[in-house]
């Protein structure tokens, strides 16, 4: 087991038992996490953040599905949504659920991840070499970093689910990354991956990047993105939630600005 500490003075490996510690300057996650699978000499790497737990029989089911598919660069699975004291949020769990079990039925492509991406870092385990060979992690995005990595996996492979129950608990507290900085990431995750895009795929990353900006509150920049999407793309209108944003950022800023304020809690 390699644990990481991203974050200290004290720069250095040293070993915790049977585990290897690495100490690192603070280098945001995703270099981080690069770092931990660098370090492994094993064939497969399981990832667990910090504020997560791995269930009993997660490696076991997960090396499994990936020796019985070997075109597989990942595997993922269920997880389960938790509060600070590791009890179960119900109606986040459904939701979560209902998410994954659309994804199974949607297929695990390229396209799939795109429309909604419901894998947890901590309900996934990699081949080391295919992880490596696409570069891992994004050094430059600290939110979204893992969908990057998928699309990326599923551009070349495929990612494969592992049967059975959740294998992790995503545990929700007070320290959560904040949702601006997720929808600062998939604004960037999309605009990454329009160059090279097909049709069909810049469609959903068009949405993807309007829907991120309208989330972020910055009205301007959807109105604008979102009409250069509709020259390029007429079919986007047939999109409801685009036609939405579309036709509301028509109206004057200042008033979607005191919308927006009334409801953030």
């Amino acid at each position: 087991m390699i644990v990481v500490e991203d974050g200290t003075e004290i720069v250095a490996e040293t070993r915790l038992g049977r585990a290897r510690l690495l100490r690192l300057p603070y280098v945001g996650r995703s270099v981080a996490r690069n770092a931990g699978v660098a370090a492994a000499e094993t064939e497969l790497v399981a990832f667990l953040d910090a504020d997560d737990v791995s269930l009993p029989g997660r490696f076991a089911a997960q090396a499994e599905a990936l020796a019985s598919a070997p075109g597989a660069a990942l595997c993922f699975g269920r997880a389960e949504v938790v509060d600070g004291a590791l009890r179960q949020i119900p109606g986040l769990t459904a939701n979560e659920r209902s998410r994954y079990d659309a994804l199974l039925a949607r297929g695990t492509t390229y396209d799939s991840l795109i429309v909604d991406c419901p894998i947890y870092t901590s309900a996934t385990m990699v081949r080391r070499n295919l992880f490596l060979a696409a570069g891992g992690y994004d050094r430059l995005l600290d939110a979204y970093e893992d969908l990057d990595l998928y699309l990326r996996l599923a551009r070349d492979a495929y990612l494969v689910p592992s049967g059975g129950g959740p294998v992790a608990l995503h545990r929700i507290h007070g320290a959560n990354t904040p949702s601006t900085d997720y929808s600062a990431g998939s604004y960037h995750v999309a605009r990454k991956h329009l160059a090279g895009a097909t049709r069909a795929s810049m469609r959903l990353l068009r949405e993807r990047q309007v829907n991120a900006l309208w989330n972020l509150g910055d009205f301007r920049r959807v109105r604008r993105e979102a009409r250069r999407a509709l020259r390029d793309d007429p079919k986007l209108v047939l999109n409801p939630r685009f036609a939405k944003r579309l036709l509301t950022s028509s109206l004057p800023v200042p008033l979607l600005d005191s919308v927006r304020e009334r409801r953030t809690p």
